[in-house]
C-alpha cells in the first residue's frame, strides 16, 4: 500500500485530506507543521509528500530541499498546496525539488483529481539497503535542522572544491581520505571508480591495507565486476578484509553508477553511513569531474568490453553531429537502446556471457550509424542518426530489433534479454539539452 505523508498547519486540511486518501485505499500519516513534517517523514518513510505552502517552524519550500538534499528521496513525489494569495518564485519552485502544485482556492473537485492523480503515479521509495541506514533523531528546534543543512553544505562544498586537483587523481582522492580522517574514526578506505574504460581503486589507511583480491570481493557483492573494463589497483595490501565495513554506492545525477566508497572498521557504523549519505551528491559529481578527465588525458575514447564510444567522448561525436546538422540542414535522430534485465542476466548466466552478448549488441548498432555508438551506462547505448527522420529511425529500429533476434536463434540464452528502445529527436535543442533528453524517457518508446 502507498504511503502518503500530508503536512499542512491547518486541521480543517488535514483532516479532509486525510479521509480523501484513505478512502482511496492510501495509508496516510499527517503532520501539523514543516518541523513536525520532517520527524515524521523520517518515520513513516512515505512514497508521496503533500504539503502545505506557508506554515509555522518550516515552510514547504525549505522542508522540501531538506528532503532532497538525501539522495535516497530522489523519487518521491512532493505535491504543494498553496493559499490564494501565494506566490511561489519559479525559480525556487523549481530547485525546491516540488513535483507539482496546486491551488487550495480552486473548485473542490479539481483539487481531488489533481491530488489522486498526483499520487496515483509511480513515485515511490526505493527500498535499497540505503533506506535501512536512516537514523534521525527528533528534531525538536529549527535550529536542529539550520544545523543539519549547513553541515551538508559545509561538507558538499569542501568535497567540490578537489576538483581543482582533478589533473591528479590520486591527490583528488587522498584529499577526500583526509577529510574523512577529521570527520570519522575508521581503519582504512578504499575508493572506486567504476568506469567502462577503465576502473580504478585507491586505498587509504593508518597501517596495513586489504589485499586488492579482498577489496574486489567486497565490491562484487554490490555489482558484478566482469561487466566493467579492466581495473586499475593503486594501492598494495596482503591481508583479508574485515567483515565490518560500510560500503556505498556513488551514483551520478542521471543514476548511472560511478564507483564506491569502502570503509574498513568503521568506529561508529551510524555516523560513517550518515556523513555517507550527506555527501553522495557531491562524490557523484566529482567522480563524473575525476572520470571525464582521465579518459580525455589518456585517449580512452571506446569501452573496453564493447568498443563503442565512452560518454565522454560521445557528447563530442555528438556535438559534432547537430553542428554537421545545422550547417547541412539535416535531421538528428537517437537512437536509445536499454538492456533492461542486464543485472539479472549477469546473476544467471555470469559476467562472461554477458559481455559477450554485449559485444555482439555493439556490432549489430554500430552497423546502423556509421558507427556513431556510444555506451552511456553500463546497460544504455545511443546510436546517432545523421539525416533521419521519425520514419526512417523507426525501420532502423525495426531492423536491429530482427538482427538481435537472430542472436537468440544462435544461443538461446539470449532470449533472455529484454530490450527497450526509444527515439529522441534533435528539435534544434543544445548538446546540454540533448544530453538531459537521453536520460530521460527519451520522445518516443518503442
Amino acid at each position: 500500500m502507498k504511503k502518503v505523508l500530508v503536512v499542512d498547519d491547518s486541521d480543517v486540511w488535514r483532516s479532509y485530506l486525510k479521509n480523501l486518501l484513505e478512502l482511496n485505499g492510501y495509508s496516510v500519516e499527517v503532520a501539523r507543521d514543516g518541523l513536525d513534517g520532517l520527524n515524521k517523514f523520517f518515520s513513516f518513510l512515505p512514497d508521496v509528500v503533500i504539503v502545505d505552502h506557508v506554515m509555522p517552524k518550516l515552510n514547504g519550500i525549505h522542508f522540501t530541499r531538506f528532503i532532497r538534499s538525501f539522495s535516497v528521496f530522489k523519487r518521491i513525489g512532493i505535491l504543494m498546496l498553496t493559499g490564494a494569495d501565494e506566490t511561489v518564485s519559479p525559480f525556487w519552485a523549481k530547485k525546491s525539488g516540488v513535483n507539482a502544485f496546486v491551488k487550495k482556492t480552486a473548485p473542490q473537485e479539481d483539487i481531488e483529481r489533481a491530488i489522486l492523480a498526483f499520487v496515483a503515479q509511480p513515485y515511490a521509495i526505493e527500498w535499497t539497503r540505503e533506506i535501512y541506514k536512516i537514523h534521525i533523531e527528533p528534531y525538536g528546534e529549527l535550529v536542529d535542522i539550520l544545523d543539519e543543512s549547513l553541515k551538508k553544505a559545509t561538507l558538499m562544498d569542501e568535497i567540490l572544491s578537489y576538483a581543482s586537483y582533478i589533473f591528479d587523481e590520486f591527490t583528488v582522492f587522498r584529499k577526500i581520505y583526509e577529510l574523512f580522517l577529521e570527520l570519522l574514526e575508521f581503519e582504512a578506505v578504499y575508493f572506486v571508480v567504476a568506469s567502462l574504460s577503465r576502473m580504478r581503486i585507491y586505498g587509504f589507511g593508518k597501517g596495513e591495507l586489504a589485499a586488492p583480491e579482498e577489496v574486489k570481493r567486497v565490491l562484487e557483492m554490490s555489482s558484478d565486476l566482469s561487466i566493467y573494463s579492466p581495473v586499475e589497483e593503486h594501492f598494495q595490501g596482503s591481508r583479508k578484509m574485515s567483515e565490518n565495513f560500510v560500503l556505498e554506492e556513488i551514483f551520478s545525477w542521471y543514476d548511472e553508477l560511478l564507483g564506491f566508497v569502502l570503509f574498513e572498521n568503521p568506529k561508529f557504523v551510524e555516523v560513517t553511513q550518515k556523513t555517507l549519505l550527506y555527501i553522495n551528491d557531491a562524490l557523484g559529481n566529482l567522480f563524473m569531474l575525476v572520470n571525464d578527465y582521465y579518459n580525455l588525458n589518456k585517449g580512452l575514447e571506446c569501452d573496453g568490453i564493447t568498443g563503442t564510444y565512452t560518454m565522454t567522448f560521445f557528447r563530442t561525436k555528438l556535438a559534432s553531429s547537430i553542428d554537421f546538422a545545422v550547417r547541412n540542414d539535416l535531421p538528428v535522430t537517437l537512437v536509445k537502446t536499454r538492456i533492461v534485465n542486464l543485472r539479472e542476466f549477469v546473476k544467471r548466466y555470469g559476467g562472461t556471457l554477458a559481455n559477450e552478448f554485449l559485444k555482439k549488441l555493439s556490432e549489430i548498432l554500430q552497423e546502423f550509424s556509421q558507427e556513431l555508438v556510444g555506451r552511456i551506462k553500463v546497460d544504455e547505448f545511443c546510436n546517432i542518426l545523421i539525416g533521419a527522420k521519425s520514419k526512417r529511425s523507426q525501420k532502423t529500429v525495426d531492423d536491429i530489433k530482427n538482427r538481435i533476434s537472430s542472436l537468440a536463434e544462435k544461443d538461446e540464452r539470449f532470449a533472455d534479454v529484454r530490450i527497450e528502445f526509444s527515439l529522441i529527436e534533435w528539435n534544434g535543442e543544445s548538446l546540454g539539452e540533448m544530453i538531459e533528453k537521453i536520460y530521460s524517457k527519451g520522445d518516443m518508446e518503442l
